[in-house]
């Protein structure tokens, strides 16, 4: 679909910091400035201070409170980690995982990702807790997989369905860790050994759905659409014949599934049969925010039904907010993030009141979006946005600017290309046009 996820970490609060919702965008007040033998020695406290998953979900909180401060200290407990010496490491397990969730929020990539393997590294060779290595590996799977690091993705696979664990772990290793495996062979070029792979776990499974799904993932990233919506369909009706499930989680798959189906028509510019199944899954479930932002989005991107869309991508936006304040109400976010609303969703609205030629209005709501904490921010498709909007308005210059920013952003998804190349026409247009 045209959003960009990331799978929530299991990290409690940090997985609503980092992952659907934002962090806060409170500071603490200025502090005096840290030596970074100062920053080394508070860093150094996370060992006492984090002894609990409790203890490190309440420091994360805090430390994304103060940006800068946490930046600083971020950055010299990346430097002490990598001086040290393999046998001596400065920081234990919930240390580590603080510290890479730490150095995500504040965009240092380079320190999360020292910590995040750190952590992958304690959990696997040294705590041997199942509990832990899920928590540690899905984490730091997710921050390769979005860095695009498919060798390292690979690796730290191998490494973990090595260890013969408990159930738990073995299911972890069989789905998860298998999912991205395939998903990032796939990236890599290596579409049919991970279509392969899927073969042989759905036959050795039995059909299962949760193969089929993974199968159909990767034939949609290799753009094989029509072989993915049949791998999608089969899943379907193997989550119906599926005895184990209850009749509310096989309700929550299939219109999963058919989601991910809706997805591929727009991507082959099939927006009628896309529409179609949003609408029906909008009927099912009408307290979906997501269906139906999508819904609200494609068919205004398309010039189709603006009212309409208009409509539903407001009720999105405020489906989003109810849940964001039954979420701070029962404590897993704080009272500032319940009032921001999914960047996702405020840039569909500012993109309708485009549409609608409501120029000053969808600047303010385009201008939001791109502005956010949120990764999905730092996206091509939101500063095209923006972009357009100004040059509506006949900013040319500040169209330009923006249009600029939106190129540096890293690609996605493989639409992203196509967006680049149009993008790229414009600056080339605007420079033309300035110029003269």
């Amino acid at each position: 679909m045209r959003r960009f996820p990331h799978r929530l970490w299991a990290f409690g609060l940090s997985a609503t910091l980092l992952g659907g919702f934002t962090a806060p965008t409170l500071f603490a007040a200025p502090a005096a400035e840290l030596t970074e033998e100062q920053l080394v020695e508070k860093a150094k406290k996370l060992n006492n201070e984090t002894k609990t998953l409790e203890d490190a979900d309440a420091k994360l909180k805090e430390l994304v409170k103060d940006k800068p401060g946490t930046a600083k200290l971020v950055k010299a407990a990346a430097k002490l980690q990598k001086a040290a010496k393999e046998d001596n490491k400065p920081f234990r397990y919930f240390a580590t995982l603080v510290l890479a969730k730490a150095a995500h929020n504040v965009k240092d990539y380079d320190s999360a990702e020292v910590f995040y393997k750190a952590c992958s590294d304690i959990a696997i060779d040294d705590l041997q807790s199942s509990e832990h290595i899920i928590r540690a590996v899905e984490g730091h799977l997710d921050f390769l997989m979005a860095r695009k690091k498919y060798d390292q993705i690979e690796e730290l696979c191998e490494r973990v369905m090595a260890i013969n664990g408990d159930d738990s772990l073995k299911q972890f290793s069989l789905i998860e860790v298998m999912s991205q495996l395939l998903m990032a062979q796939s990236r890599k070029g290596q579409t049919d050994k991970a279509v392969a792979t899927a073969d042989k776990l759905i036959k050795q499974f039995d059909g299962n759905f949760i193969f089929r799904q993974l199968k159909a993932r990767v034939l949609t990233d290799a753009e094989k659409y029509e072989d993915a919506i049949k791998e999608y369909e089969a899943a379907v009706d193997a989550v119906q014949d599926n005895e184990n499930l209850k009749k509310d989680q096989k309700e929550r798959i299939v219109r999963g599934t058919k989601y991910a189906i809706s997805g591929i028509y727009v991507l082959q510019n099939k927006i009628d049969e896309g529409t179609k199944i949003l609408r029906e899954l909008v009927k099912e479930d009408p307290e979906n925010a997501t269906f139906k932002n999508d819904l609200g989005f494609i068919m205004c991107d398309n010039d189709k039904n603006l009212e309409e869309s208009e409509k539903l991508i407001r009720d999105a936006i405020a489906l989003d907010l109810k849940a964001r304040e039954k979420a701070a109400e029962e404590g897993k976010i704080g009272k500032d993030e319940a009032k921001k609303a999914n960047s996702a969703y405020i840039d569909s609205l500012g993109w309708v009141l485009f549409k609608n030629k409501k120029y000053e209005e969808a600047l303010k709501n385009l201008l939001e979006s791109a502005g956010s904490d949120d990764e999905e921010s730092n996206h091509i498709e939101i500063w095209d946005h923006v972009g357009d909007c100004y040059a509506a308005m006949g900013k040319k210059k500040e169209a330009l600017e923006t249009y600029q920013k939106g190129l540096k952003m890293e690609d996605v998804t493989k639409k992203d290309g196509e967006r680049r190349k149009k993008v790229t026409e414009k600056v080339k247009k605007l420079k033309a046009e300035l110029s003269k």
